[in-house]
């Protein structure tokens, strides 16, 4: 494989998450105790009062008001998935432990494959996650300077205006609010980035695994051997199936470790993500600059994008875990003895029941929940619209 433990294929998301005070690791010295103290005092904790401060004072124009609510209830999505980390830190090295053990990297080459093809679709996608921010956050802080510079336009702070402070305040001190904005903004756009791709990966690792174990079921064969003793066979076979068993066993602790790190920020971002999708379609109602609604339309779309991809893992693992049934019948059962059936009959009634996530165990992750969320936030835009079109 190409990397010893699974484990390291999240050494990116950690560095990252290290560097910006959230992960201190397995023994954090207390240089970087007071170094994460002071790092999420300034990029979080000041960042956010002036966010509420600025929520506070802007002028009661609903089409200023949208954006800074966005904002806002972004950062406490974002605050959520920091909090995860700091808190579950415990949970994290236990699902570290699992993947890391033997039965997780693969027996046999068809299932080393299969390892290896999650692995390398979970980097992918976290390369891919990484390029878009960063481009986003490019257009957010980059490209206004070089507009400024060529055309000699009027440059404005990146998140927000500070509408507490005087403008006299604002434009003296200017270099150092965009610079603190700036910088805050791209601590939060890594923690969105390597979190929700940890997340991501956590799922994708699990999926991987019960494909490994589906894979192993319908290859179970009859054990060949050249002696007649029946016994020695059936004994063979039982080691095997037990092997079996005790992966899958090893796969539903994971997705519990799983479900108890992920639950709670599920909720707060599936929440948090419901409430902006609907701000911003409130906000598309009202007539507003083609820069505004640029920013409004593509805002939906990573909203959309935030909570997709765990949906639609979230679905990929349940369907694959309920494949073990079929998987079992596959297997070459029936020329076997009854202690072997016995067994696997065990198995098949508890795969029956397939795995699923949910967010603080109120939803399931799942396909179904995100149309849900797109169909109310759709009646809610609707419910909007019809009002408008009265009072005109």
């Amino acid at each position: 494989m190409a990397a010893s433990k699974l484990s390291d294929s999240f050494k990116i998301n950690f560095y990252h998450l290290k560097f910006f005070g959230i992960w201190p690791g397995y023994n954090a010295s207390k240089y970087y105790k007071y170094y994460s103290i002071l790092f999420l005092f300034i990029n979080s904790f000041a960042y956010n009062t002036l966010l509420i401060l600025n929520l506070l004072f802007t002028p009661r124009k609903i089409d200023l008001i949208i954006r800074e609510v966005i904002f806002l209830f972004t950062e406490v999505a974002v605050a959520g998935k920091v909090f995860m980390i700091l808190l579950m830190r415990k949970e994290i090295f236990d699902a570290f432990n699992i993947l890391d053990c033997e039965a997780f990297k693969g027996e046999d080459e068809a299932s080393r494959r299969i390892v290896e093809r999650h692995v390398s679709k979970y980097k992918t996608y976290w390369k891919i996650y990484a390029i878009i921010s960063n481009f986003a956050y490019s257009s957010q802080v980059f490209l206004p300077i070089f507009v400024y510079l060529i055309f000699d336009t009027k440059m404005e702070l990146p998140i927000c205006k500070y509408y507490f402070l005087d403008d006299y305040v604002i434009r003296r001190y200017f270099v150092i609010w965009f610079i603190y904005q700036s910088v805050g903004m791209y601590g939060h756009m890594q923690y969105n980035v390597n979190i929700d791709t940890l997340i991501a990966g956590f799922l994708v690792m699990a999926i991987a695994q019960f494909e490994v174990l589906n894979n192993g079921l319908k290859n179970f064969k009859v054990a060949k051997n050249d002696t007649k003793n029946d016994q020695f066979k059936d004994a063979v076979d039982i080691i095997k199936l037990n092997h079996h068993l005790e992966h899958y066993q090893q796969i539903l602790d994971y997705c519990s470790v799983i479900q108890n790190i992920i639950g709670i920020t599920m909720f707060v971002q599936f929440g948090i993500a419901s409430v902006i999708i609907c701000v911003v379609l409130c906000g598309m109602l009202l007539p507003s600059s083609i820069e505004a609604m640029i920013f409004m339309v593509s805002y939906l779309f990573a909203m959309l994008l935030q909570i997709f991809v765990p949906a639609w893992l979230g679905t990929q693992l349940s369907n694959v875990s309920q494949e073990l049934v079929f998987a079992a019948y596959c297997s070459e059962w029936i020329p076997r003895s009854a202690r072997f059936k016995r067994s696997l009959n065990v198995f098949t009634e508890r795969a029956k029941r397939n795995i699923i996530l949910t967010g603080w165990r109120l939803f399931p992750l799942s396909l179904d929940t995100f149309t849900s969320i797109l169909k109310n936030a759709y009646s809610f835009f609707t419910l909007l619209r019809n009002v408008q079109a009265q009072e005109i």
